[in-house]
C-alpha cells in the first residue's frame, strides 16, 4: 500500500500541476478587480501566458517542497533509532539498550501485537553485534543481514551488485525518453544528476570518513562517518541519528524529484518559442538584413559619385569628399569613359544576344586564340633550323657559326 502511495506521488506530476494551475488561476483572475482594481487578461494574450506561467510555478515548487518533506519524513528508522541510542553506541550501550526495549516492548507485556516488532529488534540487536555485519548494516540496510557473506570484501562486493540496479534502471529509463523525444532540454541534466547520486553513493560506502586525515574530502560535503564524533555535514546535520542506507535512499528520492521538477519547472522557466515567435524573429533578422543592404548601398553610391566626381572635376556634395577634387580635364576623361563603357556595353549584349552575332564573335575569339599558340611554334621551328629572325644580318651568322669552334 505504502508502495502505490509513493507511485502515486510521482505519477501526480503529470496531471496535478496543470490541474492546480487552472483552478488556482481562475481565483487569482477571480480577485483582479478587487485587488488591481481592473478586469484579468483575456486567454491568449501575452499578461495571460505571464500569468499562468507564474501561477504552474507556484504550483509546481510548492509540490515540490511537499515531495521533499514527504520524502524526508517517511524514511523508516533504523535499529539505533528503535533502540534509543546513537549509531556510535559500542557493544555495552547496545546491550543496555536492547534490555530497555525488551522490558518496554516484550509480547509477555503488550502482546501479540508486539511479537513481529520484538523478534525484529532481537535479531538486529545479535547482527549489530558483529563489527562485520554492523558495517554491512550500515550501508546497506537491513537487507545486508540476509546475505550469506562473511567478510567486509564480500559484503561491499554484493552491496555494490544490488546498488548497480538502480542505477541500470534508471538508465535505461531516460534512454527511452531521450529516443522517444519525450526528454526535452532537460536530458543532460538528469543524467549529470544521475552520475552526482551515483559517485555519491560510491563515496560514502567506500571512504566515508570526513576526519581530516581521510585522503578525500569530496564526500564529507554531504555525508559524515557514523562513527565520528563529531557530524558537521548537512545530511548528518539535519538528521544526526540516521546512517548511511538511509541517506543513500533518500539521494535516490531526491533523482526521481530533481527528474519530475525539472521537466516541470524548465519548460516553465523558459518556454519553448511558439510559431508566432519564429516567424517575428524571422521577420526580425530580414529587417536586419534589409538595413545592412541599405547602408551598403548607400556606401556604394558615395563612393561612385566621388569617382564621378572626380572625373568631371566637378565638387562632391558627399562625405570625405565635400570640395573640389584634384584631376585631369574632365570632358577628356568623361570621354574616354563614355567609350570604354560603350564597348563594355557592346561585349556584353554581344555575347549575351544568341544568332549569328553572337557565333561570329566566338568564331573570332577562337581564331584569334589558335594564331596565338601556332605563333610560339613557328618560333621554335626557326630556331631549331637556324634562321633566326633576330640576326638577319651575315655577320651575326657568321658570328654565330663561329661561337661553338670558340667553346671547343
Amino acid at each position: 500500500m505504502a508502495a502505490l502511495f509513493g507511485l502515486l506521488k510521482y505519477t501526480a506530476w503529470t496531471y496535478l500541476p496543470g490541474l492546480a494551475t487552472q483552478q488556482l488561476l481562475s481565483v487569482v483572475h477571480h480577485a483582479y478587480p478587487r485587488v488591481l482594481g481592473r478586469p484579468p487578461p483575456q486567454r491568449g494574450t501575452s499578461d495571460y501566458a505571464r500569468d499562468y506561467r507564474l501561477t504552474y510555478l507556484f504550483v509546481v515548487i510548492s509540490y515540490l517542497l511537499y515531495t521533499f518533506y514527504d520524502a524526508a519524513a517517511t524514511v523508516e528508522p533504523n535499529y539505533y533509532q528503535i533502540l534509543g541510542v546513537e549509531p556510535t553506541a559500542d557493544e555495552n550501550t547496545l546491550k543496555a539498550a536492547f534490555r530497555q526495549f525488551a522490558r518496554r516492548y516484550h509480547p509477555d507485556r503488550v502482546g501479540q501485537q508486539g511479537e513481529t516488532l520484538f523478534i525484529q529488534v532481537r535479531d538486529a540487536y545479535e547482527a549489530l553485534k558483529s563489527p562485520v555485519k554492523r558495517f554491512a548494516y550500515d550501508r546497506f540496510g537491513p537487507d545486508a543481514l540476509e546475505w550469506s557473506c562473511s567478510t567486509l570484501r564480500e559484503y561491499i562486493r554484493h552491496g555494490l551488485m544490488q546498488a548497480s540496479g538502480f542505477y541500470i534502471t534508471s538508465v535505461v529509463i531516460l534512454v527511452i525518453l531521450s529516443t522517444s523525444g519525450r526528454s526535452g532540454p532537460v536530458a543532460y541534466w538528469r543524467y549529470l544528476i544521475l552520475a552526482l547520486t551515483a559517485v555519491y553513493e560510491m563515496l560514502y560506502i567506500l571512504n566515508p570518513s570526513p576526519a581530516p586525515v581521510s585522503a578525500s574530502s569530496f564526500s564529507s560535503t554531504l555525508f559524515a562517518d557514523p562513527t565520528a564524533a563529531a557530524h558537521t555535514s548537512l545530511f548528518s546535520f539535519l538528521w544526526p541519528r540516521r546512517v548511511a542506507y538511509q541517506h543513500v535512499r533518500f539521494l535516490h528520492s531526491l533523482f526521481v524529484l530533481a527528474s519530475f521538477a525539472l521537466s516541470n519547472v524548465v519548460p516553465a522557466l523558459f518556454p519553448a518559442p511558439t510559431p508566432e515567435m519564429e516567424a517575428q524573429h524571422i521577420v526580425n533578422e530580414a529587417q536586419q538584413i534589409l538595413l545592412q543592404s541599405r547602408a551598403i548601398s548607400h556606401e556604394a553610391t558615395a563612393q561612385v559619385q566621388t569617382l564621378l566626381h572626380a572625373a568631371r572635376n566637378t565638387p562632391g556634395t558627399t562625405f570625405p569628399f565635400l570640395g573640389a577634387l584634384p584631376a585631369d580635364d574632365g570632358d577628356t576623361v568623361s570621354g574616354a569613359l563614355v567609350g570604354e563603357l560603350e564597348n563594355l556595353l557592346v561585349e556584353t549584349q554581344m555575347r549575351a544576344d544568341g544568332g549569328p552575332l553572337k557565333s561570329a564573335v566566338e568564331n573570332a575569339v577562337e581564331r584569334r586564340k589558335r594564331e596565338r599558340e601556332r605563333w610560339p611554334r613557328e618560333n621554335t621551328t626557326r630556331t631549331a633550323t637556324g634562321n633566326l629572325p633576330f640576326f638577319g644580318s651575315d655577320s651575326s651568322a657568321q658570328q654565330a657559326e663561329t661561337t661553338p669552334r670558340c667553346l671547343s
